[in-house]
């Protein structure tokens, strides 16, 4: 049987460690033993290689994967949306394979891809994403879905700038892009 309160954190193909939740709904984490063996890096310096568990009840782990999520007004949309518990351990299984930035936090009985696609954009596409301020549940399939957890509060879309075009990343795909948000575009890199 899957473990509903556990989730893998994976670094593109190499899996990093293992989340899970208490009884308070607090998470924990945990290194891989091969990805400390094997040389991987620290996920932050709250969460260094050498110190075992990271305990749910610390909150360390816990502010660390909450701070990849949406937050306000997007993080209920997306809730909404998705018909989904707000809370930050139900909002990471269901759309922490999509963060932006070197992790990917998926249920124990996925995988990530190594595949990269782009949805290209036309000019029309590109001003109702704007009009839409970002918002891609209920716009795109969701094996087309943009890596759109964005953390923060303003509502936002990453997108490529490529050869005079912006592609939007469908799920999985890790690049640099430019925010779209409320009052227009900002350069940004991944996390």
């Amino acid at each position: 049987m899957i473990d509903p309160d556990a989730l893998n954190v994976w670094s593109e193909q190499r899996l990093v460690g293992y989340l899970w939740r208490n009884s308070l709904g607090q998470i924990g984490f945990r290194y891989d033993a091969e990805w400390i063996a094997t040389g991987g890096f620290a996920i932050s310096r709250t969460l260094p290689l050498d110190a075992g568990d990271a305990a749910a009840e610390e909150g360390v782990a816990h502010r660390f994967f909450a701070n990849l999520l949406p937050e306000g007004g997007v993080r209920e949309r997306i809730v909404r949306d998705l018909r989904i518990p707000n809370t930050d351990f139900d909002l990471l299984r269901a759309i922490g394979g999509e963060c932006a930035g070197a992790l990917s936090i998926l249920p124990v009985e996925r995988q990530p891809s190594g595949e990269r696609h782009y949805r290209p954009l036309t000019d029309e596409d590109l001003a109702n994403l704007a009009a839409r301020r970002g918002r891609i549940y209920t716009a795109w399939p969701a094996d087309e879905r943009p890596r759109l957890s964005l953390a923060g509060a303003q509502d936002k879309c990453p997108v490529l700038f490529q050869n005079e075009v912006f592609p939007a990343p469908e799920r999985g795909s890790f690049q640099p892009h430019l925010e779209i948000r409320a009052g227009g575009l900002s350069s940004s890199a991944c996390l």
